[in-house]
């Protein structure tokens, strides 16, 4: 793997896990989120420490070169977490809709309470 790659995948992980710190010291986002993309990022640096690794493994799997299985494991990592997310979010907007029904329900029974008292 060129010397050029493993930099970019060096300076990628390690700017991944600094946005992420950062993050996490101001709030925006959950220890739960960020252990995805922590691991996402140790796994970028040991493909940039231990290039050999790489290299035997794409040329196991028969890549042309293992600049293609990088990308190809970024890629799938990604993809991954952003399924993860995305049915994260349609459970927030599921219990999104429940909650609105019920305080629907409850103020359309405290309008009506409200009525009846007043007769």
């Amino acid at each position: 793997m060129q010397l050029s790659l493993r930099l970019i995948i060096l300076a990628g992980a390690l700017l991944i896990i600094a946005t992420v710190l950062k993050s996490i010291r101001k709030k925006r986002i959950l220890m739960n989120d960020a252990t995805g993309w922590v691991c996402v990022a140790l796994l970028l640096l040991f493909m940039a420490i231990f290039p050999e690794v790489v290299v035997w493994i794409s040329g196991q799997l028969g890549f042309m070169s293992p600049a293609n299985f990088v990308f190809l494991v970024a890629t799938g990592l990604l993809t991954v977490k952003a399924f993860r997310d995305t049915a994260s979010i349609s459970l927030l907007r599921h219990k999104l809709e429940e909650l609105t029904q019920e305080s629907a329900l409850a103020q359309a029974d405290n309008d009506a309470s409200a009525q009846g008292e007043d007769k």
